[in-house]
């Protein structure tokens, strides 16, 4: 290995590293300034009720490729008062079964992270941009090689 692929992956070991310390404990890792006091998954859980409608704890932790735990956790802290960002809805057909709606502060806070996943993408663009269009092939080459490499694993 020449010194310099040596540097190129000290380098992908601390990008990395630092990832996972930002994401600890987060679906996603998003830019910008979360000025929510919720989680990332929280926001998402938000987001994904905005965009298809009430929703069971089941059905949100497939969405999310999370536990019902997890789930479960964010709904309680969602629902908590005095200011609810969902609200627990009965099945009509099954009183056991609950869906969960948004709150105008749901509505709020899903449109909020909507909007932070956007700013994320335009600021990946714009990363992308300074390069050449050879680079960027590249860098997109390298990144799916490396995600290949970390979803074997699993």
């Amino acid at each position: 290995m020449t010194e310099l692929i040596q540097t190129y992956a000290e380098q992908v070991d601390t990008f990395l590293n630092d990832i996972r310390l930002l994401s600890d404990h987060q679906r996603e890792v998003l830019l910008g300034d979360n000025a929510h006091a919720i989680t990332s998954t929280q926001g998402h859980v938000l987001m994904l009720l905005s965009q298809h409608g009430p929703q069971t704890n089941s059905e949100l932790a497939g969405a999310l490729g999370v536990t019902p735990a997890a789930i479960t956790k964010a709904m309680k802290n969602l629902a908590a008062e005095p200011d609810s960002k969902v609200l627990p809805i009965q099945d009509e057909n099954d009183g056991r079964v609950v869906r969960w709606s948004l709150t105008a502060l749901g509505i709020s806070l899903a449109s909020a992270h909507a909007q932070q996943h956007r700013e994320t993408l335009a600021e990946y663009a714009d990363l992308f941009a300074e390069f050449t269009p050879a680079n960027q092939a590249a860098i997109s080459q390298f990144l799916t090689l490396l995600n290949t490499r970390f979803t074997k694993e699993k």
